[in-house]
């Protein structure tokens, strides 16, 4: 064999991959590069506003990556419920296959799988004064903490007044970062809480592998096919890790998830609260 000519043969061979995947690379860049600039920015508004949908924010012009991070539901133990939520009192039901729910006379708490809690409270009882949205999240965070919960990674994301009941959306956070979907919903008044719904995520792995997805004026215009968001207003668009189990080995039975891969994704939110994602287009 001649040595000599097959490493020449494998320097051009190597040669002519770099020069491809720089190609390549170079194709990407000036397509992410096309998508942020100006013309194309205003042309996804014009489209969106075609179908009445607004826009109320800056649109990101970054070209964006995150690394993918391995999620686990926070789970709880039912002893602890029931002495945080009733002190120690109520009557524990086994309703079903993952459903447990712990209730007295005025309060009701249902677990599904471990993970997602509902609770429900009808008292009359006067107990505090809440006179606008700030003394009602100070409220509930100060109810959260009493109820045994962390609220270190929580931001408040949406708050609305609906006679007389405060209806505030936590979510969670991951290095200023939002980790969807998790979520702690309050709605309270006078006398406390009225009805609590939480489903929490906790972080056990972080990727070492950034990934990139398209920019955030490409994206929206996925939104231009569905219906649902027609005549909305968009008051936020941020980048997001963001966890869903239909598409992590769960999508016979997603309510069965324990853990899983949160990708990067584009979080848009509507000024009522409405969310849409969108982690490819």
């Amino acid at each position: 064999m001649d040595w000599s000519k097959a490493k020449t043969i494998l320097i051009i061979s190597f040669i002519i991959v770099n020069v491809l995947l720089g190609l390549a690379l170079m194709n990407d860049k000036y397509e992410a590069e096309t998508t942020v600039s100006e013309d194309f920015v205003q042309d996804s508004i014009r489209l969106l506003a075609n179908k009445n949908i607004s826009v109320d924010t800056e649109l990101p012009r970054e070209i964006p990556s995150l690394e993918s991070l391995i999620v686990e539901y926070e789970t709880y133990d039912i002893s602890y419920l029931k002495e945080k939520f009733f002190q120690g009192e109520g009557e524990v039901s086994r309703l079903g296959e993952g459903l447990v729910e712990i209730s007295d006379e005025n309060k009701r708490l249902s677990i599904l799988n471990d993970k997602h809690l509902i609770y429900t409270a009808n008292s009359s009882n006067k107990a505090y004064d809440i006179d606008d949205e700030d003394e009602a999240v100070d409220l509930s965070k100060e109810l959260l903490v009493d109820l045994g919960f962390d609220i270190s990674d929580m931001v408040l994301s949406h708050v609305k007044r609906v006679d007389n009941i405060y209806h505030l959306e936590f979510s969670k956070v991951f290095k200023e970062r939002f980790l969807e979907s998790a979520f702690t919903n309050i709605q309270l008044d006078d006398t406390g809480i009225k009805k609590l719904e939480r489903l929490w995520l906790n972080v056990i792995e972080i990727g070492e592998t950034p990934i990139f997805i398209s920019s955030a004026p490409k994206s929206i215009l996925g939104l231009l096919s569905m219906k649902e968001v027609y005549g909305k207003n968009i008051k936020d668009i941020s980048l997001c890790y963001y966890f869903d189990p239909e598409k992590h080995d769960y999508i016979q039975n997603p309510l069965q998830a324990k853990q899983g891969r949160a990708i990067p994704a584009w979080r848009i939110q509507f000024d009522d609260g409405y969310k849409v994602f969108i982690d490819n287009y």
